[in-house]
């Protein structure tokens, strides 16, 4: 605790809440009228009945002031609200703790100069007059384990002091030294036990994390967390983990010691004051048990889950602050591909608008709408990385006026080229990191897209469009051609300057598999050979997170072919009551896979490639794929797209006009029949494909005179207008 400097905590809140000012003051007017029916018990109150709280608090608690006024802090987000306008007092009260064997609070009490019970209507009651020293406290904390309340001052005249609460014990109520000041001298503003090994534990001024034996007062300086300045609250969880609030802008730091850690890491912002001390229920989790939190829904690698310290927003004590039209809550965040829109009535996704590229070198626009006042601070993983970092910030501190504005975005040189995320967040609290808690306002998470300076960047079939290729797995059979087999949603970019091609990017989801069989997904570079790709700068993931056990780029081919997966089923899942993979009524689950691949090359390709580039489909190694087939046929059977060769690793011999199939190499003929069918379709959109065991030409009648015209005839058969809407997949 330090005493110079002092605000009082209303002026305190005037400067933190300045945004706030009409729902903080309902909240003072409420407090004020509870403690006026409660009367605030004095300790000379003869009326006075002893209440204590009917549950274990697992929220932590605030008292500030020089006249202690009480908050309720919620650690996962730094926001927090009146409990106590008033505990009957006009002097401190400091060194709390709470006892989970009695449910009381209890703390030190300034103007009596002796330890007091706090009750469930945050009235003091004093212990009696068992103060052996001539001094006050303001370090303390109750050992649910010992039933013992524990208080501190350093300087050979004070000390570490034990206070038994077991009503039972010889001590009961006796305030004993357990150590002097001088031998245990530490410069620490409060401490906490340790609910797991029953230790307390402090951090000074400089960051050193110090563990007291209560028996002995023989500490330990166990690290420095790596952050400094007055921790005027220190609280546990039941998890082991150690939350302490800085004094001066009240960073709550949390060090993972059930971990084994002890570097701390910015939790949560909370309020900053003086005259401060904090205490929670230790055997309570730090956990978020409703919606009134707003997280992104970037992949988890950005810092999005509460278990990941993602970043998050409170949305209880100033609801009014947020990004565009809305917010809505949710209990944890809903990482990419999910999105937190599919946990709320609200798509609250809607605050910032890019009105230009991202390029290195220059200012990008943002137009973002503030609801309120407030400040913004952006981040763009402009190295692809997976993570937000200092270098990455784009925008700091930026104070917003309610309303629309353009923001300007600085891009640094040296970016990566392709598409990347970028998380940007509105609070009060003006300086934000781009994970941990804030206690108000927003936290919205978007895909942009990252261009190099004299890059020519072309997207299929637009910038944010999808394509769809689907397969019949049957090949070179027809059986029930319902062409959903494997249904994929693709994005194609290429970066191009004047000496040619630098880099592919492909984004894709995977919508369906109405397939028994197990099949992989490929996509083959069409006149690009394997051995001008770097293989170093290129990247794959899947659902947001890199993948590193196996290379994108299959090896030991001449051409460049990419494995997006060797078995679809490895991604994706039936659920209850289905039999396959959102092809059937009813079985309409969230898309379960997505990816994301950049492939860049050594030097600039000579070579013209667009669309979806070459998709097929093959056969997973060892699996079964029909009575056709002797043995397993895995990586050497492929379906392409009508007319497409299929690569060098398919089995020529495949070609035998076995079946439906009508193909002739010699011609230019490939994975087609003899009146034009397909095994697989192309549409340059998002499209909606048949229902398992539903004939294409039942469900598109104008498909068979596309096919069979060379798509001369029928050209949007496609189009849901002509199609029979009863026979498609629906979600």
């Amino acid at each position: 605790m330090n005493h110079s400097n002092l605000l009082s905590c209303g002026d305190i809140l005037t400067v933190r809440r300045s945004a706030r000012t009409r729902n903080w003051q309902r909240k003072l007017i409420f407090a004020a009228l509870f403690m006026g029916a409660i009367g605030g018990a004095d300790a000379q109150d003869d009326t006075f009945a002893a209440s204590a709280f009917a549950t274990c608090p697992s929220e932590a608690f605030l008292t500030q002031g020089a006249v202690p006024q009480t908050f309720g802090l919620d650690l996962i987000t730094g926001d927090y609200t009146v409990e106590a306008m008033s505990h009957g007092t006009t002097r401190s009260l400091n060194a709390l703790g709470f006892n989970e064997n009695d449910r009381f609070f209890y703390g030190w009490s300034y103007e009596h100069g002796q330890p007091v019970r706090v009750h469930n209507d945050w009235g003091m009651e004093v212990l009696g007059d068992i103060n052996v020293t001539n001094n006050n406290f303001y370090v303390g904390d109750v050992s649910t384990t010992d039933n013992t309340y524990y208080i501190y001052r350093r300087g050979a005249g004070y000390g570490l002091y034990s206070i038994s609460l077991d009503s039972e014990s010889s001590d009961y109520l006796s305030m004993v030294r357990v150590i002097d000041g001088a031998s245990l001298n530490l410069s620490i503003a409060d401490m906490a036990v340790n609910p797991i090994d029953a230790y307390l534990y402090a951090v000074d001024s400089r960051g050193n994390l110090h563990r007291i034996d209560p028996a002995s007062g023989r500490s330990v300086q166990l690290s420095n967390i790596g952050a400094s300045g007055g921790f005027g609250a220190a609280y546990f969880d039941s998890d082991g983990n150690l939350y302490v609030g800085r004094n001066r802008d009240g960073s709550i730091f949390k060090v993972a010691l059930g971990s084994g850690s002890y570097t701390a890491e910015l939790f949560s912002s909370g309020p900053s004051s003086n005259f401060n001390d904090g205490a929670r229920c230790a055997s309570g989790a730090v956990s978020a048990s409703n919606n009134d939190i707003d997280y992104g829904d970037a992949p988890d690698t950005y810092a999005t889950s509460l278990d990941n310290n993602g970043a998050r927003h409170g949305l209880t004590s100033n609801p009014g602050l947020y990004f565009g039209k809305g917010v809505d809550g949710e209990s944890n965040a809903y990482a990419y591909p999910l999105s937190d829109d599919a946990a709320g009535d609200v798509d609250d996704e809607d605050g910032i608008q890019m009105v230009t590229d991202v390029v290195e070198r220059e200012n990008a626009i943002a137009l973002v709408t503030a609801s309120e006042p407030g400040f913004l601070n952006a981040w763009i993983d402009i190295h692809q990385d997976g993570r937000f970092d200092a270098a990455d910030q784009v925008a700091s501190s930026v104070p917003l006026q309610a309303g629309e504005q353009a923001v300007y975005l600085p891009i640094p040189d040296g970016v990566w080229p392709g598409t990347t995320w970028a998380r940007f967040r509105l609070s009060s609290t003006a300086e934000l990191e781009p994970y941990g808690g804030a206690p108000d306002g927003e936290v919205e998470d978007m895909q942009v897209r990252v261009n190099r300076n004299e890059v020519t960047i072309t997207s299929y079939p637009s910038s944010n469009g999808w394509a769809t290729v689907a397969f019949e797995d049957n090949w070179p059979l027809m059986v029930d051609y319902d062409m959903n087999d494997l249904v994929v949603y693709l994005r194609t970019t290429t970066h191009r300057s004047s000496q040619g091609l630098l880099q592919v990017d492909i984004t894709g989801e995977l919508a369906a598999v109405g397939a028994g069989y197990h099949n992989g997904f490929g996509i083959r570079l069409p006149g690009v050979m394997a051995t001008g790709i770097d293989a170093s700068q290129t990247r794959f993931r899947v659902n947001g997170q890199n993948v590193t056990d196996r290379a994108l780029v299959e090896p030991g081919r001449r051409e460049a072919i990419l494995i997006v997966t060797e078995d679809v089923f490895n991604y994706v899942g039936t659920g209850n009551h289905c039999e396959y993979y959102r092809t059937e009524p009813g079985c309409g689950s969230d898309i379960q896979m997505s990816f994301e691949a950049s492939v860049v090359f050594d030097a600039p390709v000579d070579v013209e490639i667009g669309g979806v580039f070459d998709p097929f489909l093959f056969a997973s190694e060892g699996a079964w794929h029909g009575a056709h087939f002797t043995s397993p046929p895995g990586r050497s059977y492929e379906i392409h797209l009508k007319n497409q060769s299929p690569t060098e690793a398919f089995n020529p011999a495949l070609f035998s006009n076995a079946g439906q199939d009508a193909s002739n190499p010699d011609q230019g003929h490939y994975f087609l029949t003899h009146t034009g069918m397909p095994w697989a379709v192309e549409i340059s959109e998002r499209w909606d494909y048949p229902l398992e065991y539903t004939d294409l030409s039942d469900a598109y009648p104008q498909f068979p005179t596309f096919a069979s015209s060379d798509g001369e005839q029928a050209v949007y058969w496609y189009d849901p207008s002509n199609a029979v809407s009863d026979l498609l997949f629906s979600e």
